[in-house]
Formats: structure tokens, C-alpha cells, sequence
């Protein structure tokens, strides 16, 4: 039915530690079709390095390229705008190594960014640091806008929430990197060679997953094993190109099986 895909990670192939079994079996009928695919996913915790390792780990027959984080998609477009950019962090390991790897330096103070990512270890003095350089005049970047975290605990935090406390302390809007934003979308469609006529969005989230399809006019499938079910969706004008319970049933569709 389409060229390629472009699939969500948390909530569509994983929650927290505990896998999708139905995504398993659509990555390989996609493998078995020979149709690209890349896991998009708005999660900077993880160097996508370990995102492989964990995906491989659950019985996923990828290669480490197909994958696109929030982390190299802003590391790349610090590195477009200055290449000896300075950079003060709110994060975890993923954006650190990523920064790292495009020879970014990490400071403390006079940033010619502020970056913030998910942070397990978040302290009020972070934020008050961050807060204090985006007044400075450091560019303010946040890895994605997601603002619920799906966890094999539940619902937590994401980054997005963290992000406003940062927006509403400095009155200063972020430029977003992850999804909903085109930045990750035109990432991605690099890495596929494919345009976005061609391809379909996979996810379980209306304001990133969906949003970065329908904003761009891109086609998009909303699966219900992740944080939304089809009722949420009801209270939106603009709905997502096609809805199913799981990435099973979307198999059979694109078999055209009758469901």
C-alpha cells in the first residue's frame, strides 16, 4: 500500500521493557516485501546505538541505520548552524553521546545553546541554570514536545512537560526537533530515499506521531497499543488516515484480508 514507513518506537514496539509482539510481525512482513522502513522516535535518552541493542534484544531482525532519534536530529542541526557551538544540557546518556559525536562541547555556562531532553535526574538547579542562559541569549532547542511518557508503570512525564516550565519561566519558544516538527521527517526521509508522498507514519500519540503527518501532509496509521485509543481521538477535527487495534490487523489489510 506504501513505498515505505516511518514507526514510532515507544508504544507501538515497545512500552517501557516489555515488547509489541504485533509490530515484530509487521517488521517482517515489511522485510519480507522489501519495503524500507526507519523507527522515528522522539525519545533522546538512548544513543540509537542502544536503541538497537534493546530492539535486537526483543526479537527485532533490524539493521542499527533504520533508526532516527530526536538526539542525532538535533545534533545535526547544531552542527548546520555552528560548528563549534557551545551547549548546556538537560539530558540523558542518548543526546550527550550524540553531541559528543558531532564534537560539541558541554558547558556550564555562556551556551550558545540550551538543549533539554528527558531527564531522569532532573534537579530544580538544572532548570534554574537553563533558564538563566536562555535569558543570556542561548538558543533554546528541545528534543521533542511529548508531553506523557509511556512506561511499562504507566503514564509519566515527558520531556514537553519539561519544556513548558523552561517556556513559561523565560517567555522564550523552543525550536522543537522530534516530532510533531518537519526537521525529523525530512531526517528521515533521507535516510529512506523516499518522499513523503510515499510513506506512512506509524504511531500510537495524536500531538507528535499523528500531528507530523498531518501537518505535512503526510498519510498516517493509528495503532492502539500505546498511550491513546480511538475514543481519545474523537474531540480532533483532523483524524489520522487509517486506525486499527494493532499492527497485525493492518498485516491482514495490506493483504487484503477483510477484518
Amino acid at each position: 500500500m506504501y513505498k515505505g514507513y516511518l514507526i514510532d518506537l515507544d508504544g507501538i514496539a515497545y512500552k517501557g521493557t516489555t515488547v509489541i509482539e504485533s509490530c515484530i510481525d509487521f517488521i517482517n512482513y515489511l522485510k519480507e516485501h522489501n519495503i524500507p522502513f526507519a523507527f522515528i522516535t522522539n525519545n533522546s535518552t538512548r544513543h540509537k546505538r542502544d536503541v538497537y541493542s534493546k530492539l535486537t534484544k526483543m526479537g527485532y531482525d533490524i539493521e542499527q541505520d533504520k533508526i532516527v532519534t530526536s538526539s542525532m536530529v538535533t545534533a545535526e542541526y547544531i552542527k548546520n548552524h555552528k560548528k563549534d557551538a557551545t551547549v548546556f544540557l538537560i539530558g540523558m546518556q542518548g543526546i550527550h553521546d550524540e553531541l559528543m559525536n558531532h564534537n560539541l562541547k558541554l558547558v556550564e555556562n555562556n551556551a550558545d545553546y540550551v538543549v533539554i531532553g528527558l531527564d531522569s535526574r532532573l534537579t530544580y538547579e538544572k532548570l534554574a541554570v537553563a533558564s538563566l542562559e536562555i535569558a543570556n541569549g542561548a538558543t533554546f532547542i528541545s528534543t521533542n514536545m511529548d508531553y506523557m511518557f509511556p512506561s511499562e508503570r504507566g503514564i509519566i512525564p515527558g520531556n514537553g512537560s519539561i519544556t513548558k516550565t523552561l517556556e513559561y519561566t523565560t517567555g522564550v519558544k523552543p525550536i522543537v526537533m522530534g516530532k510533531p516538527e518537519r526537521a525529523m521527517l525530512d531526517y528521515a526521509l533521507s535516510i529512506l530515499k523516499l518522499k513523503s508522498d510515499d510513506v506512512a507514519i506509524v504511531g500510537d500519540n495524536y500531538h507528535t506521531d499523528l500531528m507530523l503527518g498531518i501537518n505535512n501532509g503526510v498519510d498516517t496509521l493509528f495503532v492502539e497499543t500505546g498511550v491513546m485509543s480511538r475514543t481519545d481521538l474523537e474531540q480532533y477535527t483532523k483524524k489520522p488516515t487509517h486506525i486499527v487495534n494493532d499492527l497485525s490487523e493492518w498485516i491482514k489489510i495490506c493483504q487484503g484480508i477483510k477484518i
